[in-house]
C-alpha cells in the first residue's frame, strides 16, 4: 500500500497484517520527494520496487537483535490469551518508524496482529492513535519500550528534518556522516524529506581534511598540489556513486572544480564530484558558487555548504546558491517523540479460535 502526503513525501505499508484507512495516490519511496539530479540521495539503495532493500532489512535486524539481547526478550510464542494495545502519541509529528516495526514483528513475534492507523511519512496529532496491537499480553510487554523507542526516536528524526525542509523551501538539506543509529538515522531523514548523502563508505569517496594529510606524496606541501596529483591519477571506478572534496577555501575550490572538469574533458568521463564548502559561511559561500558559476563549472560540479549550520541561520544559508546543505542538525541530539503504549480496559480476553485449533 503506497502513498503520497500533502508534502509529497511518499512512504508504504507493506505487512500483510496492517491495515490503513484513507486514501492513497501511487508514489515512489526511492527517492525524496521529488526527481532531482543531485547525487545526494541514496535513499534509493534503502527503497526499490515498493519495498525495502536487502540493506534496510539487514540494518533494522542488527538494531533490532542488540535492543531485544539487551533487554532480556524472552517471548511465550502464541496464546489462546490476547490483548488489545494502542500506541497513542503524546504530540503531534510525522511517523517514521513503520517497516522497522513490522520487521521487527515479522521476525520476533509473527503472531502478533497489528494495523497501522497512520502511514509512514504521515502526520499525527496529540492523542491520536498511531497502532493497534493484539496478541499476547506478556508478548506485546515485552516489545512495547522497544516499539515505543525505535517510532519515538525514528519520528523524532523525520519531524526535525520536514520542519527543516519547510523553512528552506526549495533548497535541498542532507545528512551528515554523524549518526547514532546509522541507516536508520538515515531513513527517517528520507522520511522527513531530507537526503541521506552516502550511507555507507563505499556508496562515495570523500576526501576530508584528514584525507588531504594522508594522500600528500614526497614534497607536496598544499593541498592544491596534492588534490591535483590525486584527481588527475586516481582510478574513480572503485570509489562508488560520486565524489566529494572538501575545501577550505575559494582558491581550493576553483583549483579542485578546474582539474575536475580538465579531466572529465581528457578521458570523456562524466562522473558527478561534490565541493563540500566547508565552515565558509554564508557570505563566504555564496561568493564561492559565484566564482565557480562563473568559470562554468557546473556541468559536473556540485556544491555543498557544510559546517556550522543552524537552524535560526537558515534564510542566510537560502540565498547562497548552493546546491545542497549538510548538517548533523537533521538527527543529532533530536528529542523524541513522546508516545505510549496503552492496554485496553478490558484487559486480557479468551482468544477461541486459538482455543478451537489447540483441542
Amino acid at each position: 500500500m503506497v502513498f503520497k502526503d500533502e508534502r509529497g513525501v511518499v512512504g508504504a505499508v507493506t505487512d500483510t497484517d496492517s491495515t490503513i484507512t484513507g486514501s492513497e495516490e501511487s508514489g515512489d519511496l526511492s527517492t525524496t520527494a521529488e526527481k532531482v539530479r543531485l547525487p545526494h540521495d541514496q535513499s534509493g539503495l534503502l527503497w526499490f520496487e515498493d519495498q525495502p532493500t536487502s540493506l534496510f532489512l539487514a540494518s533494522i535486524d542488527r538494531w533490532a537483535q542488540a535492543l531485544l539481547q539487551d533487554d532480556g526478550f524472552n517471548p511465550i510464542g502464541p496464546s489462546n490469551l490476547t490483548v488489545r494495545a494502542r500506541v497513542v502519541a503524546k504530540q503531534a509529528g510525522t511517523l517514521c518508524g513503520v517497516h522497522v516495526v513490522n520487521r521487527l514483528l515479522d521476525i520476533h513475534l509473527p503472531h502478533i496482529n497489528r494495523a497501522w492507523q497512520t502511514r509512514e511519512g504521515g502526520h499525527f496529532q496529540q492523542d491520536d492513535v498511531i497502532l493497534i496491537l493484539d496478541g499476547t499480553p506478556r508478548d506485546i510487554l515485552a516489545v512495547e519500550r522497544i516499539i515505543l523507542n525505535f517510532l519515538g526516536r525514528l519520528s523524532g528524526i523525520a519531524t526535525n528534518t520536514e520542519q527543516w525542509v519547510k523553512v528552506l523551501g526549495g533548497m535541498k538539506v542532507a545528512s551528515t556522516r554523524k549518526t547514532t543509529w546509522g541507516i536508520l538515522d538515515k531513513w527517517a531523514v528520507h522520511v522527513g524529506g531530507g537526503f541521506t548523502h552516502r550511507l555507507r563508505k563505499g556508496d562515495a569517496a570523500m576526501i576530508k581534511e584528514n584525507d588531504h594529510i594522508a594522500l600528500r606524496e614526497g614534497d607536496e606541501g598544499r593541498a592544491k598540489e596534492t588534490m591535483k596529483r590525486w584527481i588527475m591519477s586516481t582510478d574513480f571506478s572503485y570509489h562508488g556513486a560520486f565524489t566529494v572534496i572538501e575545501v577550505d577555501s575559494i582558491s581550493l575550490a576553483l583549483t579542485v572544480a578546474k582539474t575536475w572538469c580538465n579531466r572529465m574533458m581528457e578521458t570523456e568521463e562524466d562522473r558527478s564530484l561534490v565541493i563540500m564548502l566547508d565552515n565558509m559561511g554564508p557570505t563566504k559561500t555564496k561568493e564561492a558558487v559565484m566564482d565557480l558559476r562563473s568559470h562554468g563549472y557546473n556541468e559536473w560540479i556540485y556544491t555543498e555548504a557544510s559546517g556550522n549550520i543552524r537552524f535560526e541561520d537558515l534564510e542566510d544559508w537560502k540565498g547562497t546558491g548552493a546546491d545542497i546543505i549538510s548538517t548533523s542538525g537533521l538527527n543529532m541530539g533530536v528529542s523524541s517523540i513522546d508516545l505510549s503504549m496503552l492496554l485496553d480496559e478490558d484487559g486480557i480476553r479468551e482468544n477461541n479460535s486459538q482455543k478451537t485449533n489447540s483441542n
